[in-house]
């Protein structure tokens, strides 16, 4: 089996990661952008810089690392804050993503590679995939989980949400859709599915 590479993406609150670690268990390989974008702007990291120098210093906190609660704020009221924002990471998110599936490959040129990230479509990260999956649950199910989440209010998470490309859209060009509005064992059992077809198994 040559390796197989898939995006795992969705909503936010619609449970990507959770999939993600479903696959892991499994047996897969599972990297994480939000992981990488976190350690992307630890302070002094260029992509630090660069954000510090586009939003401010307002964005930071007393420790000098983001506030990302508040850097969230200024760039889900303006779209292109937003775009500001992603032309910044998106590109150093590849370049990592890229660098660990050529690790990976190294010792295990049959693996299973899961790419858990948020924005895979909105940033054109689905040419890094041979397969996608889409995470989806209901609307109300949605905003309930992203305020949990994020501890913040339905406004707020409805801004965050209708700044993500459609999960009706995202869903079209899905080669496998995820319901993640139920249980957990629901989900492991589509999960499981999955990943007979994936590796003929």
């Amino acid at each position: 089996m040559t390796m197989i590479i898939v995006g795992v993406t969705g909503g936010i609150g619609t449970g990507k990661t959770t999939v993600a670690e479903m696959f892991r268990r499994m047996g897969a390989a599972v990297i994480d952008a939000d992981e990488i974008s976190h350690r992307l702007i630890y302070p002094g990291r260029p992509a630090w810089k660069k954000i510090v120098s586009t939003f401010g210093k307002a964005v930071l906190r007393r420790d000098y690392f983001i506030d990302r609660k508040v850097l969230a704020q200024k760039v889900f009221s303006d779209s292109r804050q937003l775009k500001k924002l992603n032309g910044i990471i998106h590109p150093l998110v590849y370049k990592a993503i890229r660098e660990k599936i050529a690790r990976i490959k190294r010792p295990d040129p049959s693996a299973l590679v899961i790419l858990d990230v948020p924005l895979l479509l909105e940033g054109g990260g689905q040419k890094h995939a041979d397969k996608l999956v889409v995470v989806a649950v209901p609307r109300d199910v949605q905003l309930k989980r992203a305020c949990e989440k994020f501890g913040i209010g339905e406004s707020d998470a409805l801004r965050r949400i209708k700044a993500q490309m459609p999960l009706k859209e995202k869903i079209k060009i899905a080669d496998f859709v995820i319901d993640n509005g139920g249980s957990l064992i629901s989900t492991e059992k589509q999960v499981r599915a999955i990943w007979k077809k994936l590796v003929g198994a």
